[in-house]
């Protein structure tokens, strides 16, 4: 196949090999349009291996060191991986030291107190709320919450460490004589004064800041737990514009506010002089604007044990007026709360983000095993190309152009759904991979089979209702809103979502939380007013906040009251299972059709088990379907060394062996089957008898055909008695034969796919070894693994040429 960026037809004869040197299972000679530039029509090998690499390059997950990494709430976490991209979304870092809490309630778990002490572990956690998130905005002004823990949609998180209630004074000096470090200290109850911590020398932890004059700071005072989970004390909010105004300034004006400072501080030799208009990160650090003070807690959780205080109040009532006076004193004492009590005393210091150029560095792709280089074959595959169209060159036939950038990766913690997102402001792309299994978590959303409603409200037990599997819908669901923001922040400053193309892609589970992204931004729009979708009423047209934010000063009336859509929307997922039933199948084809998803390819190394999952089960089956066009592809063996890629739809008319569920029941006498051939032959006889031939030579002649059949029955000829289709039974029985080989699993790993589409375009690509243009000879070899390794080595100078 040649690349997207060309536009012609190329006939394939069953074993010759394309322009691309990619061979082609057919039976007879067919025409496939490759589209150009202009059209996201018909399978483009240059984007699935340009997918292929990014596709498993988010395994890599960036470690805890590497990365700017955002701690948000509910286990979401971002990890920044560009700083270009990150001083694009944020404007400033907020340094936030904890100093003391006072007014701290008594430990009231028995085995706790024995473990920690007789106290409250104090801890203080800080989030930024900002943005359009409903919920989270309306928690705020609620007297009775867990504070940070109810937030859903709060981006970024910090905590203090912990005042444990058994270190005192004492000991937190004994620790700074020893390490040279003051621990945080617990300060007992005593006679008119409340329990209180204190962090004499607590480093400082730091947030993110999207847009400083709206953000709303979220303080929790958390009580630790040695055992368990901990729980919130009590909470309370200050909007960052009202503790130090100056962050409602302009960027430009607060720097000026603060060379202002700075030059005053030079004249009273408080600090050293400076080249203010040469060094703006020495303007900031040195002319940063802080706030330190108390801040009164205003609201607390709902006491969830009642009984002591009921029983209290019933006996008070008792005393007071009997039954009846314990009776009303019992429902008094079960509806009150208390009061809200406690202070904490913090210091913060806003650092706006200098806004100078940043070099965006090129990414180089790799993969997720050892010994495989996506980038490299990537590459080669390009220049090759490049030779055979004299008149373009590798950036023009490369999607991401000169500038792909790795911006960032999203994790959950729970439910164990990631995602990298790249992007090419050059060519104006935006790449979202989403990752496979590799978890324990992953594992566990992989094993159920049940399925759900794709729109959360709707009837479950309507049969005409689009229904996902329930793990996927639930992953995806725990990311997908944070990650649309950050989607819609990645284009360039005063730009739009709507002038990018949008690529999606994934390995086995990434694959199918690929498919189940696509049909939400396809039907819906970047909605990131919510998760996925929903029929319950969802907040107002936040994306006009948004418009503003990262597109520049675009008036509010001037944005569509719609959620921005891209330019194109693509989907080349590799080894993915199924992901919903048939009705959300064909609400995907509906999509297709309609042009809101441009392409979706699903592409299949060989016998690859997982792609063929979830099975149907009998009684337990759950009407899984596909979604979007299979490629086949696999590399040469040797019992079919030119069956390399096979596109449905577009190759030929043949019926899509991996959609076996289609055919899996047929007529006990249809064509092929026993019956079918039996009857067929007495069919064909009875023909002949009347042109003359006598009775006897036809039963003899029957007998023979019938012999002769039944001679060569096989398993798969008895399930045609039942109805069962002859070829979907060859099929479950090669899946079987692989499953025992090892196939089965084998050809779902990466080193697999590395092969197969290497093979497709032309190459051999083989772990560990040096890819090599393919010709006659490479492709024997690389049919036999042992061959292979032992020869390689000496035909690499050999395919050092053109092949011809």
């Amino acid at each position: 196949f040649l690349p997207f960026s060309v536009s012609r037809h190329v006939r394939f004869s069953p074993v010759t090999r394309t322009t691309s040197g990619a061979f082609v299972q057919s039976t007879d000679v067919h025409q496939v349009d490759i589209a150009d530039n202009s059209s996201v029509n018909g399978f483009d090998l240059n984007l699935a291996l340009f997918c292929g690499g990014l596709a498993f390059d988010a395994y890599q997950e960036p470690p805890m060191n590497s990365s700017r990494w955002e701690k948000g709430s509910k286990g979401l976490n971002v990890a920044f991986l560009s700083q270009a991209f990150t001083r694009g979304l944020y404007k400033g870092m907020l340094e936030v030291t904890p100093l003391r809490c006072s007014g701290l309630p008594d430990e009231d778990d028995g085995l706790e107190s024995l473990m920690s002490g007789g106290g409250v572990d104090a801890s203080i956690m800080v989030a930024v709320v900002e943005g359009n998130w409903k919920e989270d905005i309306e928690l705020l002004k609620r007297e009775y919450h867990e504070g940070i823990l109810d937030l859903t949609g709060a981006a970024h998180i910090g905590k203090s460490s912990t005042a444990w209630s058994n270190v005192d004074e004492s000991k937190s000096m004994l620790a700074k004589k020893k390490t040279g470090k003051a621990l945080p200290y617990h300060i007992k109850k005593s006679w008119g004064k409340d329990a209180a911590a204190v962090w004499p020398e607590d480093d400082p932890f730091y947030l993110y800041i999207q847009d400083p004059s709206n953000a709303q700071l979220l303080f929790t005072l958390f009580d630790d737990d040695v055992i368990g989970e901990g729980s919130a004390i009590g909470s309370t909010y200050v909007p960052l514009a009202k503790v130090i105004p100056q962050v409602s300034y302009t960027r430009d004006d607060m720097v000026a506010e603060l060379k202002a400072s700075i030059l005053k501080k030079i004249e009273y030799g408080e600090i050293e002089p400076i080249e203010i208009e040469n060094d703006i990160t020495k303007v900031i650090s040195n002319g940063i604007q802080s706030w330190e003070g108390d801040l009164k807690l205003r609201s607390k959780p709902r006491i969830k044990n009642k009984n002591s205080q009921i029983a209290l109040a019933a006996a008070a009532g008792v005393m007071v007026a009997g039954p009846v006076g314990g009776a009303l004193g019992a429902a008094v004492g079960s509806l009150y709360e208390g009061q809200v009590k406690g202070r904490i005393r913090v210091r913060l210091r806003y650092l706006p983000i200098p806004d100078v150029p940043t070099r965006r560095n090129r990414y180089v792709v790799k993969g997720g095993m050892p010994g495989i280089d996506w980038g490299s074959l990537y590459r080669m595959y390009l220049e090759k190309h490049v030779r055979f169209l004299a008149q373009k060159d590798i950036d023009e036939l490369n999607p991401a152009g000169q500038d792909l950038e790795h911006c960032f990766f999203i994790n959950h913690s729970e439910t164990g759904g990631c995602c990298a997102v790249y992007r090419s402001l050059e060519k104006k792309l935006i790449v979202i991979s989403f990752r496979g299994t590799c978890t324990l978590k992953d594992v566990a959303t992989d094993a159920s089979i049940a399925i759900s409603p794709w729109v959360e409200g709707d009837d479950p037990n309507d049969p005409a209702t689009a229904k996902v599997h329930v793990g996927f819908r639930r992953s995806l669901n725990s990311i997908s809103r944070r990650l649309k923001e950050l989607i819609l922040a990645a284009v360039a400053p005063g730009d739009d979502i709507a002038h990018y193309d949008v690529l999606v892609t994934g390995h086995s589970l990434g694959g199918a939380l690929a498919t189940l992204f696509i049909a939400d931004v396809g039907e819906y729009g970047f909605d990131a007013g919510r998760a996925l979708p929903t029929s319950l009423p969802t907040s107002d047209a936040w994306w006009k906040a948004i418009a503003n934010t990262f597109m520049g000063n675009v008036a509010q009336e001037q944005v569509s009251r719609q959620p921005p859509r891209p330019k194109s929307l693509r989907v080349y997922s590799f080894g993915s299972p199924r992901v919903g039933n048939k009705a959300f199948s064909k609400l995907f084809e509906e999509l297709l059709k309609s042009g809101k998803i441009n392409q979706a390819y699903r592409i299949v190394n060989g016998k690859d088990v997982v792609a063929r999952m979830p099975r149907t089960l009998g009684a337990l089956s759950v009407d899984y379907d596909h979604c979007g066009s299979t490629v086949l592809v696999q590399a040469p063996t040797q019992e079919d060394p030119t069956q390399v890629l096979w596109i449905e739809g577009e190759s030929d008319d043949k019926e899509c062996p991996v959609r076996d569920y289609q055919r899996m029941m047929s007529s006990p006498t249809a064509e092929g089957s026993l019956l079918g051939d039996l009857l067929k032959a007495i069919s064909n006889e009875g023909s002949d008898y009347e042109q003359g031939k006598e009775l006897l030579a036809q039963i003899g002649l029957i007998a023979s055909k019938f012999q002769e059949r039944l001679q060569s029955v096989t398993a798969s000829d008895l399930t045609t008695l039942i109805g069962i289709d002859k070829s979907f039974t060859e099929r479950e029985i090669q899946m079987v034969q692989a499953l025992f080989k090892g196939e089965a699993l084998a050809h779902h790993m990466e080193d697999s796919y590395y092969s197969a589409l290497g093979s497709a375009g032309g190459f051999v690509a083989v772990v560990g070894r040096d890819i090599v243009p393919a010709d006659d000879k490479s492709v024997e070899l690389l049919s036999s693994s042992d061959a292979y390794q032992k020869e390689l080595s000496a035909l690499e100078d050999l395919f050092m040429e053109e092949p011809s």
